[in-house]
């Protein structure tokens, strides 16, 4: 696969054999896919992201039905456009794969492919989706080959990549010409405070940045918004407060705190109301210059490379 990783190393059909290494993922018949050991899957070569088993245990637990998240991923969806009806589409930092199921709902006959570093997140999505191909594979060492994806969707992953240039370039290396990705990071590097210290951040994005580095790998971009912009005011003064008072908490003080911080959320009604509002204003075009989270669109360009 040139550029990339054999599919062998992350994942093994049931039915095949260990030693198959299909060129590409299309090559396999569609069926359920088993998650390997340590063992089995080994170390990537070169891993560029923070996270750990505790905090997928902790993103799995608050994401499926928080308002933002699901909120973010509608808007995600929405921006992919028409795709063709065998098109391959890419989660990259899939987690425990419920993103991938409303690709699947959406979507019914794509073949999905989903890549995340955590083993407990891959088997999750396994369950999840279980006719989605699922490999264990770092973000900037993706194991497909070049202008192979038709789409390619990623939701807070990047902020977790050291060299997101390197990540970013990966993606563009993978779409066709024409492909698109649809892209989403935490914005505001003013609110960045003990939880994102907690949840491995590197970066919150400063306004246009992801914009600017996915042109500086190549991709087009086509729309750089916020989201949840409603309830940015307040969010942005909690963020504000906790930089003064709790930003000096460590250990389990800190994971403490973050896990209150979750539920408070979880279920706000404060929120869910300012995402359907927010709906509301993006079906006009009406994009405000601030929210809690980035996203672009980008395309691979046309011209062959």
């Amino acid at each position: 696969m040139p550029g990339g990783l054999p599919w062998c190393r992350f994942v093994e059909s049931i039915a095949g054999s260990p030693s198959e290494t299909p060129t590409c993922p299309r090559e396999r018949k569609k069926q359920p896919m088993s998650i390997p050991s340590h063992e089995q899957a080994g170390e990537s070569e070169a891993i560029g992201v923070n996270w750990s088993d505790e905090l997928e245990r902790l993103h799995e637990e608050s994401s499926r039905a928080h308002p933002v998240d699901i909120w973010t991923r509608e808007v995600m969806l929405a921006r992919l456009g028409d795709l063709r009806d065998n098109a391959t589409v890419v989660d990259v930092g899939c987690s425990a794969g419920y993103l991938l199921e409303d690709l699947r709902e959406l979507l019914p006959s794509a073949s999905l492919i989903g890549i995340d570093l955590m083993l407990s997140g891959l088997r999750r999505a396994h369950t999840n989706v279980p006719d989605a191909l699922i490999a264990q594979a770092d973000a900037c060492h993706l194991p497909i080959s070049d202008d192979y994806v038709d789409a390619l969707v990623s939701a807070n992953l990047l902020e977790h990549v050291q060299a997101d240039h390197a990540a970013l370039a990966e993606i563009r290396r993978v779409l066709r010409p024409g492909g698109i990705a649809v892209l989403v990071v935490p914005a505001s590097p003013g609110s960045f405070d003990y939880y994102d210290r907690f949840l491995l951040h590197q970066r919150r994005y400063g306004r246009g940045e992801l914009a600017r580095k996915c042109r500086s790998v190549g991709l087009e971009v086509t729309q750089d918004i916020y989201l949840c912009s409603l309830i940015f005011p307040a969010f942005w003064l909690v963020k504000r407060r906790n930089r003064r008072r709790f930003d000096q908490l460590k250990g389990a003080d800190l994971a403490e705190r973050v896990a209150q911080d979750i539920t408070k959320t979880q279920h706000s009604a404060l929120l869910a109301l300012t995402c359907r509002l927010e709906r509301f204003l993006l079906a006009r075009r009406v994009f405000l210059p601030f929210g809690i989270r980035s996203l672009a669109v980008v395309k691979c360009p046309e011209e062959i490379r």
